[in-house]
């Protein structure tokens, strides 16, 4: 990585930081009072309340309690705790694991173990990406097999995700698809590029290529 590139990263990881932060320590204590709140009004609630306003704050409660659901997730997202006491390969598997438990065992992971030591703008970058791809080819791609190989050289790394779903047709892919476009932003951000090659009927291939990697 370039002194620029490394710059970016470090500014990236500062933002992400900060919203982790903010999600952590304001959002969801904000979420949970409300919640507590709530519960408290329905458990305690007498004939002064009809059973519609009661009926009422039982799914505000609800909704309440599905937002704190999505931002701890988002949470563990922006600021995967995983990364910091393990590989990012093991960490995705984790990760793949918890959000994925009845799927993740269609993973098949081909990693050369020297993948896992790159510095941390880079490793943070496999992570999102060969997840996101993952997630997308379990989730939406129907896949009953996905393959991620990753190989590490003196010309860089490279890491592929394949899977044998259903595909799809990238030229109709709206270019504002946030999974996709992330993906590629996360490797244009370590100085990499991302490829996706797909079809209807599959199969589809994700492939990330870092160039050269520097000590950070």
């Amino acid at each position: 990585m370039n002194s620029s590139m490394h710059r970016f990263a470090e500014l990236i990881e500062a933002e992400r930081s900060q919203i982790g932060h903010e999600l952590h320590d304001s959002v969801l204590p904000l979420l949970f009072g409300a919640s507590a709140s709530l519960g408290s009004l329905i458990v305690h609630a007498d004939e002064t309340l009809t059973p519609d306003v009661v009926q009422r704050l039982e799914q505000s409660k609800q909704w309440i309690d599905q937002a704190m659901q999505i931002g701890r997730r988002l949470l563990t997202e922006i600021y995967p705790p995983e990364l910091e006491r393990l590989p990012w390969p093991l960490a995705a598997i984790d990760v793949l694991e918890r959000l994925l438990p009845d799927e993740a065992s269609r993973v098949h992971w081909q990693i050369d173990p020297t993948l896992g030591d790159v510095p941390k703008p880079i490793a943070f970058a496999c992570y999102r990406i060969a997840v996101e791809a993952v997630r997308n080819a379990l989730s939406h791609g129907d896949a009953s097999e996905v393959i991620v190989g990753g190989v590490r050289d003196a010309s860089g790394l490279r890491l592929v995700i394949r899977d044998n779903g259903k595909g799809f047709d990238p030229a109709k892919v709206s270019p504002e698809r946030f999974g996709i476009r992330a993906m590629r932003g996360r490797a244009q951000m370590v100085g990499g590029a991302l490829t996706i090659e797909s079809s209807p009927g599959g199969p589809t291939i994700v492939q990330l290529r870092v160039p050269v990697i520097e000590d950070v």
